[in-house]
C-alpha cells in the first residue's frame, strides 16, 4: 500500500511541475530544424508589419507566442553622468503567423567574413598601383604584359565581391525558411 502511495503522489507531483512542450521551430523547406526556441530562452524576430521585438519569451500555447518586453532608457543625473533603467516591463502575445523572420545567430568562420573582403583589397590595390606604375614610367596599359596583371587583380576584385554577396547574413531566417508551431 506505502509504494502505492508513493507512486500516485510521484506521478501527481511530476503532472504539477511539469512544463509545456510546446514550441516554435524554424525549418528548411525538407523539414529539416535548423533552432527551435522554448518557454525562457531568448528570442528577436520581426512582425509582418516590419517591427521588432526582442526578449524572453515567457510562454508558448495555443498557437501564440509570449514575450516580455523591457523599455531600458537612459537618464541623466545631477552629477553630469548617466544611469540606465527598467521603465517598464510588458507582455506582448502574438500569434506565430504574424512572425516574418526570426534571428537566429549564425556564426561565421573567419574566411567566411574576411576572405571577400581581403580579396577586394588585395585586387583593387595591385590595380590602382599598377595603373600608378604605369602613368609614372610611362608604360602602356595596352601592353601585353600589363593586361595580364590587370586581369589578374580584377578577377581577384570581383572573386572578391562573389565571396561577399555569397556569404552575406543579417542573422536571420530567410525567406526559403518555415516558421512553425510544434504542440506536443
Amino acid at each position: 500500500m506505502k509504494r502505492l502511495l508513493l507512486f500516485l503522489s510521484l506521478v501527481a507531483a511530476q503532472t504539477v511541475y511539469s512544463q509545456s512542450l510546446d514550441y516554435i521551430s524554424v525549418r528548411k523547406k525538407n523539414g529539416r530544424v535548423i533552432k527551435n526556441f522554448y518557454a525562457g530562452s531568448p528570442i528577436v524576430l520581426q512582425l509582418l508589419d516590419g517591427s521588432y521585438l526582442q526578449g524572453p519569451i515567457q510562454a508558448i500555447r495555443n498557437d501564440s507566442l509570449f514575450v516580455t518586453l523591457y523599455d531600458i532608457r537612459r537618464f541623466p543625473t545631477t552629477f553630469g553622468s548617466y544611469i540606465t533603467d527598467t521603465v517598464s516591463i510588458s507582455l506582448i502575445g502574438l500569434h506565430y503567423n504574424d512572425i516574418q523572420r526570426v534571428q537566429l545567430v549564425k556564426k561565421q568562420s573567419f574566411a567566411e567574413r574576411s576572405l571577400g573582403p581581403l580579396l577586394m583589397l588585395g585586387g583593387g590595390g595591385y590595380m590602382a598601383l599598377n595603373l600608378l606604375n604605369g602613368a609614372v614610367f610611362d608604360l602602356s596599359i595596352t601592353d601585353k604584359r600589363n593586361l595580364r596583371t590587370l586581369g589578374i587583380s580584377g578577377g581577384a576584385f570581383g572573386l572578391g565581391f562573389l565571396f561577399t554577396k555569397l556569404f552575406a547574413s543579417d542573422g536571420f531566417s530567410k525567406k526559403r525558411h518555415r516558421i512553425q508551431y510544434i504542440d506536443l
